[in-house]
C-alpha cells in the first residue's frame, strides 16, 4: 500500500532525478559548444603596441650624451649659457601670447 506521503517521495525523488539528468546534459551540451575567447586588436591599437615595444626596447639613459658632457666637464670645457637658461626659463612659465 502506497502512503500519501510515501507518494509525495516518489514524486520528488523522479522530479529530482529528471533534473539531474537534464543539468548534466546541458553542461555537456555548453561544453560543446564553447569555442575559446579571441581578442581582436584595431589597427591602431596593433601599431600602438609596436610603438610602445620600441620605446621598451630604448634605453633610459643616453649614455653617449652623459659622456661627452662628462668628458667636457672633467676637462673643464663645459660653458654653460646663463642667457639661454634664462630665455628657456621664461619661456616656459609665460603662455604663448606673452612671446
Amino acid at each position: 500500500m502506497i502512503t500519501p506521503s510515501q507518494g509525495v517521495k516518489n514524486v520528488v525523488k523522479a522530479y529530482g532525478d529528471q533534473n539531474k539528468i537534464g543539468i548534466s546534459s546541458k553542461v555537456e551540451k555548453t561544453i560543446s559548444n564553447q569555442q575559446p575567447d579571441e581578442v581582436v586588436l584595431s589597427s591602431q591599437a596593433q601599431e600602438f603596441g609596436q610603438y610602445l615595444q620600441k620605446i621598451k626596447a630604448m634605453p633610459e639613459v643616453r649614455e653617449e650624451v652623459v659622456k661627452d658632457l662628462s668628458d667636457k666637464i672633467a676637462a673643464g670645457n663645459y660653458q654653460v649659457d646663463s642667457q639661454e637658461i634664462a630665455e628657456k626659463i621664461l619661456g616656459y612659465s609665460r603662455p604663448n601670447n606673452w612671446r
